[in-house]
């Protein structure tokens, strides 16, 4: 697993490219192995995940009868989600690599995007834990998650761009590709899991 300061390499190669700056590559790793061990950036959210697993979990039962559980099996569901969240967008790009013709790309799209989910996930981490220690304040980390997920589809489709060389037809459908189908998977399974409140 990739250690803390290799993946700060990694972000501030990505933060080059979200710039604009394609000197980010020399601060990735899009080999072969570069692009299975960019999957270990899913370890290093998983702390950032457990504590929006935790905000969702107090959400869930503050509108659910009294006596409602949520166990290790809730969490476990919770955990599935996210991961289809993440791994489905991927297997798309992946997919239509080919016959969209951007084939070449594919190795720095799937690195920079595994990588740039750490800050993004801690980023969305922090309204979640407003939630946990101040009662009432979801009108305000409402907004703030709003805010940090447009900055979020910004960056993506920034980062895209660049890799892209600048075509911005292709980097608009990358965006796409990468942010639509994982909000409506994400959605979908909540509800097909019972992690949605009635």
């Amino acid at each position: 697993m990739p250690q803390i300061d290799e993946v700060g390499a990694y972000v501030r190669g990505i933060w080059l490219l979200i710039q604009g700056n394609r000197d980010g590559y020399d601060w990735l790793d899009i080999s072969v192995s570069g692009v299975w061990r960019s999957f270990a950036a899913f370890l290093w959210c998983l702390p950032a995940m457990a504590v929006s697993w935790g905000a969702w979990r107090l959400f869930y039962l503050a509108n659910m009868p009294p006596g409602t559980e949520t166990g290790l099996v809730f969490i476990l569901k919770l955990l599935l989600v996210d991961l289809a969240a993440w791994m489905f967008p991927l297997l798309l790009v992946a997919a239509l690599a080919r016959p969209l013709g951007y084939g070449e790309f594919l190795a720095a799209i799937v690195v920079a995007t595994n990588w740039l989910c750490v800050p993004v996930f801690y980023a969305m981490a922090v309204p979640a834990a407003i939630r946990l220690v101040i009662p009432g304040s979801g009108g305000l980390t409402s907004l703030l998650s709003l805010i940090l997920l447009i900055t979020a589809f910004a960056a993506i489709f920034r980062l895209i761009k660049t890799i892209a060389n600048d075509q911005t037809l292709l980097a608009c459908t990358l965006t796409a590709l990468l942010v639509l189908p994982s909000l409506i998977l994400g959605e979908s399974l909540q509800r097909a899991l019972g992690l949605m409140p009635f």
